[in-house]
């Protein structure tokens, strides 16, 4: 036979109340409130780096497919696709940054940003997804950050190592435009 909990007992346990502690004090005010401005970037890998973009440049990503080459154009240019009807220049991104070229693996992508009413295809080694950031975390790019500070927007600091911030308007435009 089971035996009926102690009603009075589980009722006297759930009254029980817990001084705050300062240490769950702090991890309030680390998780922030609701006037705290945050960014919101979609994450991906070029190589070994982590890297985003803010998610208002970005647009939708593709799965490869294939890009019709131009001929005289820069090296990081892998050339154009339609996308429903409108033609996209699709940048190999880690070209782009001085890396080695992409060779286009099962986990790549095409990541479709909108700089200025023009559109570009950023080829990617892989997406990690959409966070929100606190927009405190963001620091200035440093001179060795391994990728020029042209294209850089900033740093997201976090315990894992630092994810680039990419500037997508730089990126677009070739080196000699403004």
């Amino acid at each position: 036979m089971r035996s009926r909990p102690d009603l009075n007992k589980l009722e006297a346990e759930r009254q029980v109340t817990v001084a705050p502690t300062v240490e769950n004090y702090m991890a309030s005010l680390e998780h922030g409130g609701p006037d705290e401005e945050t960014v919101s970037v979609i994450t991906f890998s070029i190589g070994f780096r982590e890297c985003a973009f803010e998610v208002s440049d970005a647009v939708e990503v593709l799965r490869p497919r294939p890009i019709t080459e131009v001929p005289r154009t820069p090296g990081y240019i892998k050339g154009i696709l339609s996308v429903r009807g409108e033609m996209i220049t699709v940048i190999d991104l880690r070209a782009r940054v001085g890396m080695t070229p992409s060779e286009g693996g099962a986990a790549s992508r095409i990541l479709i940003v909108t700089v200025d009413d023009i559109k570009a295809g950023f080829l990617v080694d892989r997406l990690g997804g959409v966070k929100a950031v606190k927009a405190a975390s963001v620091e200035a790019p440093e001179a060795d950050a391994g990728v020029a500070t042209r294209f850089l927007k900033g740093v997201i600091a976090s315990p894992e190592g630092g994810t680039l911030l990419l500037e997508a308007s730089s990126l677009i435009w070739p080196d000699e435009q403004p």
